[in-house]
């Protein structure tokens, strides 16, 4: 994901990340290459998430619209049902990233409706151009699995001589026959 697009998800959602006071932390306003020097001066680099958000700029509206929900999930709870049996909910990111072409949200702390908004953003996100945020004529490529639009699959020099299949066809692939 673009700098500027973690920038906006750091800002917008500090409660989520691990910030350990008076260390310097990577947060991308120069370039990570620029700021190597300086956070391996310390003993331990530390960051908000180990390695940035590792994901297309398409789902950015996917990973700004999660964590909204968690973060009015949590302050909804933390008003109204925190009582000596039930306490207060906190969560923390770990790691944002794309595996085998869907999102992958980690983190610890939270409840059963946290695990179901993240379930649901997973789910969506095979539905979602990782490249451009499209919803529209989206789909997978064989090998190096990746949930692409067919637009950007065609502008997409690694990608476009991949074979892509839409989204939800029927049909299946020669090696997943009997």
């Amino acid at each position: 994901m673009k700098t500027e697009l973690e920038q906006k998800l750091l800002k917008k959602y500090p409660h989520f990340f691990d910030y350990i006071e008076g260390r310097k932390i990577y947060t991308g306003e120069k370039p990570m290459h620029e700021e190597v020097s300086e956070l391996l001066e310390q003993k331990e680099i530390v960051l908000p998430i180990q390695f940035g958000f590792e994901v297309g700029d398409g789902w950015y509206v996917l990973l700004d619209e999660l964590m909204s929900s968690i973060t009015n999930h949590i302050k909804n709870h933390n008003k109204w049902n925190v009582s000596e049996t039930i306490g207060p909910i906190d969560f923390k990111i770990t790691q944002v990233k794309e595996k085998f072409g869907g999102l992958r949200f980690y983190g610890y702390g939270g409840d059963s409706v946290i695990e179901g908004m993240i379930n649901f953003a997973e789910n969506m996100s095979y539905r979602i151009c990782e490249t451009c945020g499209s919803m529209t004529g989206v789909g997978q490529t064989k090998g190096w699995i990746y949930t692409i639009c067919w637009n950007c699959l065609q502008e997409n020099e690694r990608a476009k001589d991949m074979t892509w299949r839409p989204v939800g066809s029927e049909e299946p692939d020669e090696d997943e026959l009997f």
